[in-house]
């Protein structure tokens, strides 16, 4: 991050979103090889879920990954949204580009 002058706007889009109040996102950052950003989430409160991430600006393409960000899975991008299931507590991490 780096600092900016001017001022914020209120009401701005956000980075990302979920649609489900029981997924949190914990962690979001470059992918340690430099190719997209990192989404890390989890489940809280034992329920299974389908999910929607919400990208403030288009995804091209997004996978589900391992802790070590190594692909597990392709998932199906619909503009900027991205969508795949969560099982209870489980934490879910996801690549976007």
């Amino acid at each position: 991050m780096l600092p900016a002058s001017g001022s914020a706007k209120v009401g701005g889009v956000s980075l990302f979103s979920v649609d489900q109040p029981n997924v949190v996102i914990e962690t979001i950052k470059a992918a340690e090889d430099g190719n997209g950003l990192i989404v890390r989430l989890y489940e809280s409160q034992c329920c299974h879920r389908q999910v929607t991430l919400k990208a403030g600006y288009p995804i091209h393409q997004s996978w589900r990954t391992n802790l070590l960000e190594e692909a597990q899975e392709e998932l199906t991008v619909q503009g900027n949204e991205v969508h795949f299931s969560v099982r209870p507590y489980q934490i879910v991490t996801i690549r976007v580009m």
